[in-house]
């Protein structure tokens, strides 16, 4: 397929400059692509944070890089297609990113995508490339689009066996769609099992019954090269999995011997007094068990508490969902009996500027008809002023009470959540005293077991069968004591280290999750207060529209 029939042929704004992104261009096409008039406006009146925007299309810009769009972090759809990007980069700092569109590009490779890992959507229409690769990790991407491009391989199709959730593939217009000898829809329908729709048409069974009696041996292979590495994806899976589940409980490496292993790491010190034999050897095995269940003491500990923690935030979830249901429901009916009311005014300020059409408008007096029908108009557009003022103040106040209401919730479950990593914090700090100690009666007893172990090869004439870095201690007695000191103190930082990860990050965990509580709630009120204003500044424009022919014979 010639490039002619790619991208290339779009037609773009030859007058346009490179576009380049930039805090000028992000600002202006979220307030471009945000609310109109009255919401519109508020909008604008309040800062506008970068990082708070969750969808911003940049289309038709000429962008020939994609750059700085990591101060966008909490972004969840991005459009960058119809411009003139020729490779995916830099967006390794989206990962909230659940749909990307980069139709109509120049790109010639599928790359730099394996960190989106929430990605549901992904478009790569009418650009370059020539192979499917590099996305086998995406395992939440529904949607791929990379027709029209310039695949001309089979090849890393069986990849897309990795992603279980994909429902749609479009492959049309490539080199590989037009070989008859291998009808890629019967091979896809087989390839994929869990593939629903391709090129946006349903596959049928007849079609995967199709493809698997004609690529009978292809799947073969795939099925023997795919064995061995989806044991290995599982195995790593479950360790990213347990990973997550002991960070979220802050006691990561805590539930084996990696602390007490750590300790010896890089520790000649350690080894030379180790190096004595058996007798050594015993007291760090004793050491290593005693520490074994001080560090699984704070891991079983860190596990009930996250579990309680959990349950905190259920709960504090639950009573915020119900709370926001009852102000949802008691705003429907305001709105109902608002739309039931405005109805019927805006029907009859109709009929009455309908029947003002056959009367002079313009004379300086007007007839007792005319009078009246004016009257009844003010009378209309009076009713419907006050309607909206207390449709506006109603729906303001019950979103004001559940405003507080939420950040009084916000505030005792900050305290709740405080006390909970608190006493964790204070039981896990037990332990590492507890190990603390250990370590002392260890470097202690083997300071005495060193000792007694020069002195007897001393006194026996096998001074000469003393490791070379205990030698020393023959000429100097504080020898052993120097070099115990320095292995205690190696193991005391290490262990301070440890004990200070937990309490920074279970602390700083609780910060995190009571800012953005209280950031989701500003985030949620400001959105309510510019639904609220839109909507009903949408039906003042409605009405105050009826009344343009006479608007100027109103009373102000």
């Amino acid at each position: 397929m010639g490039e002619t029939t790619l991208a290339t042929d779009t037609s773009f704004n030859k007058e346009l400059e490179p576009g380049v992104i930039s805090n000028e261009m992000l600002t202006k096409a979220i307030l471009e692509q945000g609310h109109k008039g009255e919401a519109g406006r508020l909008a604008q009146l309040n800062q506008l944070h970068l990082e708070t925007v969750t969808v911003i299309r940049l289309e038709f810009q000429n962008i020939l890089k994609i750059d700085h769009l990591w101060v966008m972090k909490n972004l969840e759809v991005l459009s960058l297609s119809f411009n003139k990007i020729d490779k995916i980069e830099n967006l390794s700092r989206l990962p909230k990113l659940k749909e990307l569109n980069l139709s109509f590009n120049f790109i010639e490779k599928m790359e730099n995508l394996e960190r989106l890992e929430n990605l549901r959507i992904l478009s790569l229409y009418g650009n370059r490339i020539t192979r499917v690769e590099n996305i086998d990790k995406l395992e939440h991407l529904v949607i791929l689009s990379v027709g029209r491009n310039n695949i001309n391989t089979l090849d890393g199709l069986e990849r897309l066996r990795f992603l279980k959730d994909l429902r749609s593939l479009n492959l049309a217009e490539n080199p590989i769609a037009l070989d008859e000898t291998k009808p890629l829809r019967l091979y896809l329908a087989t390839l994929l099992p869990h593939l629903k729709y391709y090129e946006y048409i349903l596959v049928r069974p007849a079609e995967r019954d199709a493809g698997k009696e004609k690529f009978q041996r292809e799947l073969i292979d795939i099925l023997e090269n795919e064995r061995l590495e989806i044991i290995e994806r599982t195995k790593a899976a479950k360790e990213r999995d347990d990973e997550v589940r002991l960070s979220k409980s802050f006691v990561e490496h805590l539930n084996g011997h990696q602390l007490f292993e750590s300790l010896f790491q890089g520790d000649p010190e350690g080894a030379a007094l180790l190096s004595i034999g058996a007798e050594a050897v015993d007291l760090k095995n004793d050491y290593r068990n005693e520490a074994y269940s001080f560090t699984q003491n704070i891991y079983k500990m860190g596990l009930e508490q996250q579990e309680k923690r959990q349950a905190e935030i259920e709960l504090y979830n639950r009573c915020i969902r119900d709370e926001r249901k009852k102000a949802q429901l008691l705003g429907q009916t305001i709105i109902n009996n608002f739309l039931g009311s405005f109805k019927n005014l805006y029907n009859l300020a109709k009929e009455i500027v309908g029947a003002l059409k056959g009367h002079d408008l313009n004379s300086k007096t007007y007839n007792a008809e005319t009078e009246k029908l004016l009257d009844e108009l003010n009378l209309c557009k009076s009713g419907f002023n006050s309607l909206f003022e207390d449709t506006w103040h109603t729906l303001m106040g019950i979103e004001m009470q559940l405003f507080e209401r939420t950040e009084e919730g916000n505030s005792t479950f900050e305290n709740t959540i405080k006390e909970m990593t608190n006493e964790f914090i204070e039981m896990a700090q037990g332990q590492f005293v507890l190990l603390r100690e250990a370590e002392i009666n260890f470097s202690d007893a083997l300071v005495d077991t060193v000792q007694q172990f020069v002195t007897f090869k001393a006194a026996s004439g096998q001074a000469d069968q003393l490791p070379d870095a205990l030698k020393e201690s023959l000429d100097d007695k504080d020898v052993i004591s120097n070099m115990a000191a320095g292995m205690r103190d190696q193991h005391m930082q290490q262990i301070d280290a440890r004990e200070d990860k937990l309490i920074t990050r279970s602390r700083n965990w609780v910060k995190e999750l009571c800012d953005d509580l209280q950031n989701s709630e500003i985030k949620r009120n400001r959105a309510k207060v510019l639904e609220i204003t839109y909507f009903l500044d949408t039906h003042r424009q409605t009405f105050i529209s009826a009344l343009d022919e006479v608007a100027s014979k109103l009373e102000v």
